[in-house]
């Protein structure tokens, strides 16, 4: 056969299957023109842990090669490769030795490929160079620097916008108007020009701000004759102001927005309201600027007057995630825009309930107290709706009578406010762990007194179904609450020998699947299946671990899994590598999760592979690697014996 025939068959074939697949039809001809063809029996070894890097990169026509590790027991198998699949490439270091020994399974055909026109043709093309950096590594490739010849590859319309604070900082100064506090409305209502100014901001002599306020005001209390044109401004404006710095993202500022339930923020030269007034960000510019955003969120849970429009609110919120993700936005940032916008449900709902309270004569009591969110949403990382996990905390009362009708008070708040939360799609937990549960909502007395017997005794307590209730956070109310009990837990647990360890042992107790090939998964012994579970393979390692190292360290305020491996590569910078990984692993995890639960409507624990891009293909097996590495780090530290397979 004639060698353009054989090269166009290797192009053929090549095309299928990423990263090739982002290449040109002339391109994938000139690589196949480089390359040769070659049979590789059962058992031949392609290339050895090692040994110095060949020529060319492999390609699987067919066959079945796989990856091995070597270690002290001689060698495991890190990795199989299949049809399409490459061999023999590292992205980042092209020149190191191979790490890995390359066996054939079966009897296979490989296309070598001239390697430095690969990398030279990859390169220069940024989807190409987008899977292969997922291929080969953890990384993600948001947070990559983009070459001269590599083009963004999210779009406006996607969620780009979010890390962007260009546009949005040209238009903050371009539309500021400043007032002093002693001027008449009238004359400061002179200079707005409609539609241009966002808001008037109103400063002292040192230029500091200390009001703003609207067009909005001047119609609704000005207009209607509640205030006079001649009154000074400070008599409308709406003070104290929320503050940002220069250069904040539009992404953090839509976040401050939400979280400070306003439309208006000021931006000053040190970001906080003691500094010099250089901008002004509204709800409106916002819009202008990136189109749709989840601002307008935060007005209308306030408005809502029945379990119904919450529902609905809350349905938006999904579809504007979903198109988050399908963006690639920062997975902090949709972890907190999801949390807020459960706060804000919750929020109404209890003012819902609360109403409902009054109208059975029920008297609220006037202690201290506080919603607490347990599990997945106590860690910022509930994304899918899943079953409630909540609870309620409140000031020990005084007198016997007044305590029984506290309880019987936050009794019916969490029946009634639990009810809501389930008509918008938030499953009763089946074991009873919410707020409508006596146990669950209590005193905080009685709270640190359960912490504490299960900190004391965590294997008659059964501890490794208990340790989500670690990870509480106060969703509304009284967060000193919610401080003074982590400062109790803290306590307690740097008086116990026994629960750390306990942890930990659970926390490593299943090692995650070898890799996925085809469309199966391989785990630890053998055994192939065609589903992955996204918590217990992916998420829940993670989670667990982190917790570990977070309570071992004391790090007590840090629930969002993320925050806790950074904090922890702050005081252990031995691991700090093995932690930076593990934040990419779970920002890729989570991600997925909720991609494919947001498409099919379902809490997407269970994934088959073919239900994958071929990135989040290449990003799962570095989360299986990645928490293989984890497991050999805490065995490693807490100087335990190792359980299995780890990650070479």
């Amino acid at each position: 056969m004639k060698t353009s025939s054989i090269s166009l068959r290797v192009a053929d074939f090549l095309q299928k299957y990423p990263p090739f697949q982002y290449l040109s039809q002339a391109e994938l001809l000139r690589l196949a023109q480089g390359g040769r063809v070659k049979f590789h029996e059962a058992d031949e070894i392609i290339f050895s842990a090692g040994e110095e890097r060949g020529r060319y990169v492999r390609v699987i026509q067919r066959g079945t090669v796989n990856l091995y590790s070597p270690n002290d027991a001689g060698e495991e198998l890190i990795d199989v490769r299949v049809e399409g699949d490459l061999v023999g490439l590292e992205w980042e270091s092209p020149d190191v030795a191979y790490r890995a020994t390359a066996r054939v399974a079966q009897e296979s055909i490989l296309y070598a490929l001239p390697a430095d026109t690969f990398m030279e043709l990859c390169r220069g093309n940024a989807e190409a160079s987008a899977f292969l950096s997922s291929y080969f590594t953890i990384k993600d490739e948001a947070q990559r620097a983009v070459t001269r010849t590599e083009t963004l590859t999210l779009d406006e319309s996607a969620a780009s916008w979010l890390t962007h604070s260009d546009a949005l900082a040209q238009r903050a100064s371009n539309r500021l108007l400043l007032a002093a506090p002693e001027e008449p409305i009238r004359q400061v209502a002179a200079r707005i020009a409609p539609g241009m100014q966002e808001g008037v901001v109103v400063i002292d002599e040192e230029a500091r701000p200390i009001g703003v306020l609207t067009e909005a005001d001047l119609s609704s209390r000005v207009a209607t004759g509640e205030v006079s044109p001649d009154a000074p401004v400070t008599a409308i404006m709406t003070s104290p102001v929320v503050t940002v710095a220069p250069g904040t993202t539009a992404g953090d500022v839509v976040m401050v927005m939400m979280r400070e339930r306003r439309h208006h923020v000021i931006v000053t030269d040190n970001g906080e309201t003691d500094g010099r007034v250089v901008g002004i960000i509204g709800e409106k510019t916002v819009q202008a600027v990136h189109g749709s955003v989840p601002v307008f969120l935060s007005k209308e849970f306030t408005l809502a007057t029945d379990v119904w429009e919450l529902q609905r609110l809350r349905d938006r919120a999904d579809d504007l995630l979903l198109r988050f993700i399908e963006g690639e936005a920062p997975i902090e940032w949709m972890t907190n825009f999801i949390a807020q916008v459960d706060r804000m449900l919750t929020e109404q709902a209890i003012e819902l309930a609360r109403a409902k309270l009054r109208e059975k004569g029920l008297r609220e009591p006037t202690v201290r107290w506080a919603w607490v969110a347990l599990h997945s949403e106590g860690r910022k990382e509930r994304l899918l709706r899943s079953a409630q996990r909540t609870g309620i905390i409140y000031d020990d009362p005084a007198a016997e009578k007044e305590r029984l009708d506290l309880v019987l008070w936050f009794s019916e708040l969490g029946n009634e406010v639990g009810a809501m939360l389930s008509m918008c799609r938030f499953p009763l937990d089946p074991w009873g762990r919410m707020a409508s549960n006596p146990q669950w909502c209590a005193s905080i007395k009685r709270w640190s007194e359960t912490f504490a017997d299960w900190v004391q005794r965590p294997r008659e307590n059964n501890i490794h179904n208990r340790t989500a209730f670690f990870d509480l956070r106060a969703v509304t109310g009284d967060r000193s609450l919610v401080d003074e009990l982590r400062e109790a837990i803290e306590v307690q647990i740097t008086r116990s020998s026994s629960f750390v360890p306990r942890l930990v042992e659970d926390a490593i107790a299943h090692l995650p699947p070898v890799t996925v090939f085809r469309d199966s998964v391989l785990d630890a012994s053998g055994e192939v299946t065609d589903t992955f579970n996204t918590k217990t393979n992916a998420l829940l390692p993670l989670v667990d671990i982190g917790r570990v190292f977070a309570l071992s360290l004391g790090l007590s305020d840090a629930t969002f899994t993320p925050d806790r491996f950074r904090k922890a590569a702050e005081l252990l910078p031995e691991y700090a590598g093995v932690f930076e990984d593990a934040v990419k692993a779970f920002d890729h995890a989570l991600k997925l999760q909720t991609r494919v639960g947001l498409k099919r409507g379902d809490n997407a624990r269970l994934v088959r592979p073919d239900e994958l891009t071929p990135i989040e293909t290449q990003r799962l097996k570095s989360i299986f690697r990645t928490v293989g590495r984890l497991i050999e780090v805490t065995t490693k530290h807490f100087d335990l014996k190792p359980v299995g397979r780890t990650d070479g």
